[in-house]
């Protein structure tokens, strides 16, 4: 059992539940999020349940989303980051942050202003 199948059975199949294995209520939102016509249901839906028992939440889903095959592509970043050493302990140290939190302000940094921080850290 796989989260192919739990999809499968949500949009094709409309069978009982399958059982825990392989569900992950986040992965399923995230899923589902990818089709345009699930997204504003997802989004209502991952709001007001994202605690609950997967059977309830597969339930919940088999019921509003019409019976059809639907193409559900996961769309991943292509793209990734490179941080130099020297900038992330720079973050770090300036923001008091963690190296996770570091790398995130980094992505929302300006260019100039980075360059700007790490010279004042490392005092170059």
């Amino acid at each position: 059992m796989n989260i192919f199948d739990h999809l499968k059975n949500i949009t094709i199949t409309k069978g009982p539940y399958l059982g825990e294995e392989g569900w992950n209520n986040w992965m399923i939102n995230r899923f589902l999020s990818m089709n345009q016509d699930y997204i504003e249901v997802v989004n209502i839906v991952q709001k007001n349940t994202w605690q609950m028992k997967g059977e309830y939440l597969y339930n919940l889903y088999k019921d509003i989303i019409p019976k059809q095959y639907v193409y559900l592509k996961y769309i991943k970043s292509n793209t990734k980051q490179e941080y130099s050493i020297e900038e992330i302990e720079a973050v770090q140290q300036y923001f008091k942050v963690s190296k996770k939190e570091a790398k995130e302000y980094i992505d929302m940094l300006p260019k100039e202003e980075l360059e700007i921080i790490t010279q004042q850290i490392n005092g170059k």
